[in-house]
């Protein structure tokens, strides 16, 4: 199927002409000496019909690589827990520092992007990752902790991570992005299905600085050479549905999204508002569910089992998310995946009155599906605000508040369990994001037309 989504976005792009008759035509860029974009598609040679399924494969490695160590923190907040004494939101407040640092590197990376293509940040990103990783297997200290790991991981995850991959995925195929994106996203529950066991028997086996090194050989083995030897990416970007031609040759030809106007647009707001809830819920029920399932009772060994079913079911949700959301819209595909989150979160509140090895993979397996709406809908729904060559710069910024609301998720969760001593007032808080999230996402109404002023 992946190889079905290999099309040509330049024969795609509909434009609105700015004439007397204010009437819509298929358009193909033509070539004038105005558009900046001409000068550098001189390689379009380098650019075949294998470069956007390759695309997508290198994403779902690479997503998954450095994604899984973000989720796999579940289980070193455990061992960090045991062997350094600290407290819960303390240890858990470096996947938060992990979290802002990742958002708020967005619009340098987007700028990054646009200025030295998505081939040379990936690669910057897994030199970062690996010395992150390095730097966090001999701390000492939990501001180390939140230095090595949460600021030098977390710029290097970033640069490896949404931005230039969801950029490269959006050039590739900008009429399939739904579906694009779902499989390349899926990459992401892949590491978590992968990493999180895999790592919890290196830890167990050896420790956890060992096996923070071990995480280390992935940037050199894996993401620096098939970023710089492997990505290709095409090097225009498609041009927005509604883009105005403007006749005036001293003037840019098109009026297109840039950040400061999609920065005053309420649009741009409702759906980062959308993306802090959706992103703190999925936090709250991923960051903390394993250490939920030991606190129950439930052997590590199975807590981490779990996880690896959450990693499952989240690739099915992100393949059938991103495609749904192509076929009936962001709002209804995504309004649907809440639905997976608050049965998942029924699930946990039935599992802390009776414990049972089948409610706790119900758990999974909707916490899994429904977090899977969260990656392929949210820059789905960006592109479908916002379609324009500064796509970067703008998702980039946009992004943000989904870190930001990670951020938060992992902190609150802890936060309320060292406050309260339970988990009552975190089933509370996620419910109610998850009820907010797609409400806020009707608002931004990614179904609707949103042309540039």
């Amino acid at each position: 199927m992946a190889m079905s989504l290999v099309s040509d976005f330049n024969d795609k792009a509909v434009v609105k002409v700015n004439s007397s008759s204010e009437t819509e035509t298929n358009y193909k860029p033509i070539s004038t000496s105005n558009s900046k974009s001409n000068s550098t598609n001189n390689d379009s040679h380098t650019y075949s019909k294998w470069s956007g399924p390759m695309a997508v494969l290198i994403a779902f490695i690479t997503l998954g690589v450095v994604y899984g160590v973000w989720f796999a923190y579940s289980v070193f907040l455990v061992a960090l827990v045991d062997d350094m004494g600290w407290s819960r939101s303390l240890t858990a407040g470096a996947i938060s520092v992990m979290s802002v640092v990742h958002g708020l590197s967005g619009p340098m990376n987007g700028r990054l992007v646009e200025k030295y293509g998505a081939q040379r940040v990936i690669a910057c990103g897994g030199l970062l990752f690996t010395v992150g990783m390095l730097l966090s297997s001999q701390v000492e200290t939990w501001w180390q902790l939140y230095l090595t790991f949460g600021v030098v991981s977390g710029v290097g995850i970033a640069q490896a991570g949404w931005v230039p991959f969801i950029v490269t995925i959006e050039r590739c195929y900008p009429n399939q992005l739904g579906t694009a994106l779902g499989f390349a996203m899926a990459g992401i529950g892949f590491g978590i299905l992968a990493f999180v066991p895999a790592i919890n028997a290196l830890i167990e086996a050896y420790g956890w600085r060992e096996a923070f090194m071990v995480l280390a050989v992935f940037g050199p083995l894996w993401v620096i050479p098939s970023a710089l030897f492997l990505l290709k990416v095409p090097s225009s970007a498609p041009i927005e549905e509604g883009a105005v031609v403007n006749t005036d040759s001293d003037k840019p030809l098109y009026s297109h999204w840039v950040l400061k106007t999609a920065l005053r647009s309420p649009r741009f707001w409702w759906a980062s508002a959308s993306f802090f809830t959706g992103a703190c819920v999925a936090q709250i029920l991923l960051m903390h569910q394993f250490a939920f399932m030991v606190d129950q009772g439930i052997a590590k060994s199975q807590s981490s089992f779990i996880s690896g079913v959450i990693g499952i079911s989240s690739i099915i949700g992100q393949l059938f998310w991103g495609n749904l959301s192509d076929r009936i819209g962001r709002e209804k595909a995504y309004t649907l995946a809440a639905v997976c989150n608050l049965i998942a979160i029924a699930a946990l509140v039935y599992l802390s009155s009776m414990l049972a090895l089948w409610v706790a993979v119900s758990f999974a397996i909707f916490a899994g599906v429904g977090y899977g709406g969260n990656t392929p809908i949210f820059p789905a729904t960006a592109r479908d605000l916002f379609t324009s060559p500064h796509f970067p710069s703008i998702f980039g910024t946009l992004a943000i508040s989904g870190s930001l609301g990670a951020a938060i998720g992992a902190w609150l969760g802890g936060w309320l369990y060292d406050v309260t001593g339970g988990y009552y007032a975190m089933f509370v808080v996620s419910t109610v994001l998850a009820l907010v999230s797609p409400l806020l996402l009707w608002l931004a109404a990614p179904r609707r037309p949103n042309p540039a002023p």
